[in-house]
């Protein structure tokens, strides 16, 4: 069997964008994400809620769609020290340029252990930097057995999503997800932390997410 390998800087950013494809091929389906925050920093806090908290939400998102989630170890940009002011960076410093070479390493042991014939990789399109340190691994990925495939960091029900314009140079790919739009529905919900900073109210977002029953994704021809 084949599977498709979907990669999530932090917790919420798959099932937020890419959930709906995921329902529709759960079996063939493994996620990673990159950047956990470690257990000793745990109590700390992001928009008020804690970490701890955050990977509930992920636990529980696992176990609504029974899909397998990967955690890696690699220390998330707050925690390797950048403030506020420099996380939308394009400049790597030198741990961020090894990170992307061991993640490379990693997703490339992945496709050949997991039979892996297509990435979901973010779009990076603001340029957080744990973003775009994915992306750049990503990038060194050439093969012609392996489709990659970028999806946005502002999920197309959101209305930030209409701020940042495509590249021209990638090809879309909008999937119709209306027979798992429920199913959709109950994953971002899950993400608490997610919906308090971008709603007044799970009415909102819930209608939202109706009118746009599909997702899309980009990749280079």
């Amino acid at each position: 069997m084949t599977q498709k390998l979907f990669l999530e800087p932090h917790y919420g950013d798959i099932a937020w964008a890419c959930s709906g494809i995921i329902a529709q091929n759960v079996q063939e389906s493994i996620i990673v994400n990159i950047f956990p925050p470690r257990r000793k920093n745990y109590r700390l806090k992001l928009k008020g809620r804690t970490y701890r908290k955050k990977k509930r939400e992920e636990m529980e998102f696992a176990k609504l769609f029974g899909v397998r989630i990967i955690y890696l170890k690699y220390k998330s940009a707050f925690l390797r020290g950048r403030t506020i002011e420099d996380l939308f960076d394009k400049q790597l410093n030198e741990i961020e340029q090894k990170q992307v070479l061991e993640l490379r390493n990693f997703v490339i042991k992945m496709i050949d252990d997991y039979n892996i014939t297509e990435i979901y990789c973010p779009k990076a399109q603001r340029n957080q930097i744990d973003h775009l340190i994915v992306k750049k691994a990503i990038y060194g990925i050439v093969s012609p057995n392996i489709k990659i495939f970028y999806y946005d960091d502002f999920p197309n029900f959101l209305p930030e999503s209409r701020n940042y314009r495509f590249d021209s140079k990638k090809q879309s790919k909008k999937v119709d997800i209306s027979n798992v739009i429920d199913e959709k529905i109950k994953a971002v919900l899950v993400y608490k932390s997610l919906i308090r900073p971008y709603f007044r109210s799970k009415e909102i977002l819930v209608d939202l997410i109706r009118k746009t029953p599909f997702e899309i994704f980009w990749s280079v021809e």
